[in-house]
């Protein structure tokens, strides 16, 4: 369709167009972290539970790491629609909150290898405790933010409260 004062050519479903593309590639990356961010849950839980060995753990945390770091620079790198913009960055923020939360489990993992540490020292599992809680807590509103932000419909408003979580069950 040509404009009528000239200019480039636009396309009647533009807008809806650039929000499907938005949609499949948020959509594609949140499943990979949610993935992800499982696996280091239940790894964190693995070592809180003494199953899983310091050493290991962290080895097996860096290389999570790495790897949500990396689609956290894609997922800022997303260009959101505008009325979109707060609960992706709320989204970025969580993600930042899960990389912090696994720094403080290899901080605890690092403690462990202290020459005059006492051997029934909690110390460790404290912070074992704080980094799986930033992990499952960052985990459970990142999703929610996720349905939220897949489900937004034009015209009406991104909100990821309780209140409207509880408005949209009841409408279903």
């Amino acid at each position: 369709m040509r404009s009528m004062f000239g200019g480039r050519r636009r396309s009647v479903f533009g807008p809806g167009k650039e929000l499907g593309l938005y949609r499949n590639d948020l959509f594609e990356r949140t499943q990979r972290i949610d993935a992800r961010l499982a696996e280091v849950a239940d790894e964190i839980d693995a070592l809180r539970r003494r199953a899983l060995e310091p050493e290991d753990a962290v080895d097996r945390l860096t290389v999570h790491e790495d790897a949500l770091e990396e689609e956290s620079d894609g997922i800022q790198g997303m260009l959101a629609p505008e009325e979109l913009h707060g609960l992706h960055m709320e989204y970025e923020a969580n993600l930042e909150r899960t990389l912090r939360g696994i720094l403080v489990v290899e901080r605890g993992c690092a403690i462990t290898r202290l020459p005059h540490r006492p051997p029934d020292d909690e110390e460790p599992y404290t912070y074992y405790k704080r980094g799986h809680g930033n992990v499952t807590h960052a985990r459970m509103r990142m999703a929610e933010i996720v349905d939220v932000l897949l489900h937004w419909e034009p015209g009406k408003p991104a909100e990821a409260t309780v209140a409207a979580r509880l408005e949209r069950t009841r409408e279903a």
